[in-house]
């Protein structure tokens, strides 16, 4: 079954680390969601401080000062895919 992010609306409000082990994204819509860092393992290498120092891109893109990786709202909700068909 193929799930498509249909809503181009949804934006990226903030990031926390306030799980262990997980990256929280809260959305601008009341949303949250919760991935194991273990899928991202750039972001797990970091420290927590720079961890804390990243930029939200075009509401949907995810920078960190201290990774070269780019990081898409599809990618962690398993739609990693998607981004690239955009």
């Amino acid at each position: 079954m193929t799930t498509l992010l249909k809503n181009k609306t949804i934006c990226i409000e903030k990031i926390l680390f306030d799980v262990p082990g997980k990256i929280t994204l809260k959305l601008e819509d009341g949303r949250i969601i919760i991935t194991p860092l273990r899928y991202f393992p750039e972001i797990q290498k970091l420290s927590v401080d720079k961890r804390k120092k990243y930029t939200i891109v075009d509401d949907r893109t995810i920078l960190f000062s201290y990774s070269d990786s780019i990081y898409h709202l599809e990618d962690f909700m398993g739609l990693e895919n998607n981004w690239r068909q955009r």
